[in-house]
């Protein structure tokens, strides 16, 4: 999970006004909600452009799903941020719908689902929400990504484990969001191996740099390239790739890409 932007969202044009009605039409009862799904899935792009097509939970590129726009906050349980584009997040098919976990059995994924901390009431009207403490992690605050870790297997985990309440929130997060899928956690633990074969080697190449031996200074670029890409925002799962490589970091080149990548 990386922290998305989302207050500059590229629109089509008359798109808010077309939100305002539906809004009204809802309000006014000459509409339902569900009926007016063709709001929010106009967004789809826009929302995609967010991330480089990534969902903003999970970090994968949306071949195998829907394209799901998701209500952070569920429309069945807010009706009146149903088309409030400050609510709407991109996500995967195996963040946002219920399905079984094939290792553990367990149904994960988002559906309808928003727990609340112990003590904070839900919302029952607009402006409200603002007074709720959400237990589930949300990419658009900057904070609640880093509140995941990983281990070098690829399996998710709370970065927090002595904080009671980012630990409840990391873990609730894992599972709601499905980040713990088998499938998702071989993706990081295959990247994490290519990850670290490509460090080693580019280590065992970094003394002989600049010694004018242009083979060596160019296989030494070509992998600190690689690396660098790994990072990138475009990159699938490059949270996790940036932590891996951090794990290196007593190495001064991996200091130094890790301070321009």
């Amino acid at each position: 999970m990386r922290t998305i932007n989302n207050a500059h969202l590229n629109c089509p044009e008359g798109w808010d006004q077309k939100a305002d009605d539906a809004r009204t039409a809802v309000a006014n009862g000459t509409k339902t909600v569900s009926g007016q799904s063709k709001i929010w899935q106009a967004l789809k792009n826009a929302l995609a452009e967010c991330s480089c097509d990534k969902c903003w939970y999970c970090e994968i590129k949306q071949e195998r799903s829907d394209d799901a726009v998701d209500h952070f906050r569920p429309k069945s349980l807010y009706p009146w941020l149903a088309f409030d584009k400050t609510n709407f997040r991109y996500a995967c098919t195996y963040c946002n719908s219920q399905r079984k976990n094939p290792e553990t059995g367990e149904t994960e994924g988002k559906g309808d689902q928003f727990p609340l901390l112990d003590g904070t009431l839900r919302a029952e009207a607009a402006g409200q929400e603002a007074y709720e403490s959400p237990v589930l992690l949300d990419p658009c605050r900057a904070q609640d990504p880093g509140f995941l870790d990983f281990y070098d297997d690829g399996r998710p985990c709370p970065k927090h484990k002595d904080h009671p309440v980012r630990k409840l929130r990391a873990e609730t997060s894992i599972k709601l969001y499905h980040l713990d899928h088998p499938d998702l956690n071989e993706r990081r633990r295959v990247l994490a191996a290519d990850l670290k074969q490509s460090i080693r080697t580019a280590d065992g190449l970094f003394d002989r740099c600049d010694a004018g031996d242009p083979a060596i200074d160019n296989a030494f670029h070509g992998l600190i390239v690689r690396l660098s890409d790994a990072m990138a925002d475009k990159a699938e799962l490059s949270t996790f790739a940036r932590k891996v490589i951090a794990g290196f970091r007593d190495k001064v080149w991996i200091e130094e890409l890790l301070n321009t990548a």
